[in-house]
């Protein structure tokens, strides 16, 4: 251990001689000042729920007919979501869904009520019966009885279309859809019953004459195009998608009896609170702050509820997808499922707990407020996400140099020859560059909090906290504050043991230093370019921001595009376990590359 302290100590001693430290700091010192100078965030409580009014009667006035927020509303929002609640209850457990109504309207349908297929069958039979009567004739006469029917024939396909492209265009252009349906199929869908309309409304053409109804049936019976869908007529294909492309969405009985139970939860919260309400109104104890906040109690339950309903209707028919694959369903283009899921889990917990997000502050994030107005703990966090950029160019700057450098200016070998091992040398290395990773970090947060409290002072209400998208929990800023710095000496690690695997295998100190910055802002880069991507959710670069997996991380405002540029973006198919399965794994190999390369390396 004592070799182990000693070459540590030279270590430190090494980069405190080094002029790019001090350069560094200043640096940094520019950064943070910086940082304060451009902290511009908006207040999370402007773009909140308030009740006006300066008297509690002029609250209780606003509270039961305000315009756009009221009682009214809150308990329209609460009986919208379960009425969607109920409605899925029942489609589970009907065999009757949207589906079956499809195939009807365009398959064979009943004798009574015949769907398109069966009626373009007895079109086409009509018309073979109506060619033959001319054929006899050896003329082209018109039948006025077969003629009525194929324009009654008509009209019932033209009305059965449009009826199958309205249910299906309602039932899959909504926040709750009753369908699942893949977009390129949707859209031959419309295309295909678009077509076959055109062909049956065509104007011009006048529909007495058998001729006209001979074109149609000819011109829907010979198709190009959407090859892919099996049938030989626009009909068929019509009716190839509604059985086999379409999904009808069945909530699990899981799903329906948890959204029961918290529907039994809210009302019984909200029936509480208005008691409460009602309560504090005579009550001349009672000020008009908590009764207005009783008030935004009400409100809040049934708008999380709201939230909880149709989140989890909208999540349930492609929760086992990744995100790439929902992409590929009409109505998913571009959904963020972890987002989806993280939402659901807190609108879960806090009505499972009877609370209300109002009561409780977000996660950090670059553009809001984490509480109603701005405190030191969203300085600290905005100025990070800019220093941490400093310190880790420092930091890949220190260890790429720290092998490739000293072999270069002949020190290395002085240090070789001496009675310690390899491991040892490239340990104290490795540690060397860490600490003054870990004290930069420090220092940094530290001026940030003093200036933070002395500008904005302290908000410690506790934070609703989103772990995994999966579950839910309330933690003190300040500790979050801690986790995020420790998250962030897990990053510095990783790219110091990045930096030093590459300057074990060059000897060049200017090279190893240039391929590590370069990888390290080509994986900044990656991060705003490919985000969206599958294959860069397996890169390790892409999930070494931990602490994104805390919630927060979809904050979208865009009023300071600049802080958005300096936060680690949630990227597609997030999961915590796999990201930190990936960076564990990657930080080994590159450990143990480092290890094995610079113990064969030939110093001279």
């Amino acid at each position: 251990m004592s070799k182990m302290s000693r070459l540590l100590r030279g270590e430190l001693n090494k980069i405190l001689m080094r002029p790019i430290l001090y350069v560094i700091t200043g640096v940094l010192v520019l950064a943070l000042i910086f940082s304060v100078t451009l902290f511009n965030q908006e207040n999370r409580g402007t773009y909140e729920y308030s009740i006006a009014g300066t008297t509690k009667t002029d609250a209780m006035t606003n509270f039961i007919s305000a315009q756009n927020m009221n009682k009214t509303v809150a308990d329209g929002k609460v009986s919208d979501a379960y009425s969607q609640l109920e409605y899925y209850k029942n489609l589970s457990q009907e065999t009757n869904t949207i589906v079956d109504e499809l195939r009807l309207l365009i398959g064979e349908g009943s004798a009574s009520t015949p769907g398109v297929h069966r009626l373009f069958i007895n079109y086409g039979a009509s018309l073979q019966d109506l060619e033959a009567d001319i054929e006899e004739s050896g003329q082209n006469i018109e039948n006025a009885a077969a003629t009525a029917a194929l324009i009654n024939t008509r009209q019932n396909m033209i009305n059965r279309l449009n009826d199958a492209k309205n249910l299906i265009s309602q039932n899959i252009q909504s926040n709750s859809p009753t369908i699942l349906m893949q977009t390129k199929d949707f859209e031959n869908y419309i295309n295909l019953i678009s077509d076959a309309l055109f062909y049956l409304t065509a104007e011009g053409a006048d529909i007495n004459l058998a001729s006209t109804h001979f074109n149609i049936y000819n011109q829907i019976s010979s198709v190009s195009g959407f090859s892919d869908i099996a049938g030989v007529t626009y009909i068929d294909k019509i009716y190839t998608l509604t059985v086999g492309a379409i999904t009808p969405i069945v909530l699990e009985e899981s799903t329906i009896t948890n959204l029961d139970e918290r529907y039994a939860e809210v009302t019984v919260f909200m029936a509480q609170t208005l008691d409460n309400i009602n309560s504090f109104n005579t009550d001349e104890e009672v000020t008009l702050a908590q009764l207005k906040d009783e008030m935004l109690k009400y409100y809040y339950s049934a708008d999380q509820f709201y939230a909880l309903v149709t989140n989890s209707i909208y999540y349930e028919p492609v929760k086992n997808f990744n995100d790439s694959q929902a992409h590929n369903y009409f109505g998913y283009e571009s959904v963020y499922l972890y987002e989806i899921k993280e939402n659901i889990t807190a609108n879960d917990f806090l009505i499972s707990n009877n609370l209300t997000s109002n009561e409780y502050s977000a996660v950090f994030s670059p553009t809001m407020s984490s509480g109603d107005e701005v405190s030191a703990f969203d300085l600290v966090y905005f100025g990070m996400e800019i220093c941490s950029f400093i310190i880790l160019i420092f930091c890949v700057v220190l260890a790429a140099g720290m092998i490739a450098g000293e072999q270069s200016g002949g020190t290395l070998k002085v240090l070789a020859i001496r009675p310690f091992s390899r491991n040892k040398i490239l340990t104290s290395k490795i540690l060397a560059s860490l600490i003054f990773g870990v004290i930069f970090l420090i220092f940094s947060a530290i001026v940030l909090f003093i200036i933070g409290i002395a500008l904005y002072g302290l908000d410690m209400t506790p934070i609703l906290a989103i772990f995994n998208a999966s579950s839910a929990f309330l933690i003190s800023p300040i500790l979050l504050i801690l986790i995020y710095l420790a998250l962030m000496i897990v990053k510095i690690l990783f790219y110091v043991l990045l930096a030093t695997m590459i300057s074990s295998v060059f000897r060049s100190n200017v090279g190893a230093v240039v391929i590590s910055i370069f990888i390290y802002f080509l994986t900044a880069l990656f991060a705003v370019l490919f985000t969206s991507s599958t294959w860069y959710a397996l890169l390790p670069f892409a999930g070494i921001d931990f602490f994104k997996f805390f919630g927060g991380a979809f904050a979208s405002d865009l009023a300071n595009p600049l802080s958005i540029a300096f936060s680690s973006p949630m990227f597609y198919n997030s999961n915590l376990l796999v990201s930190a399965v990936i960076v564990t794994a990657t930080m080994i190999i590159m450990t143990v590359l480092s290890y094995v390369v610079f113990k064969k390396r030939e110093i001279k």
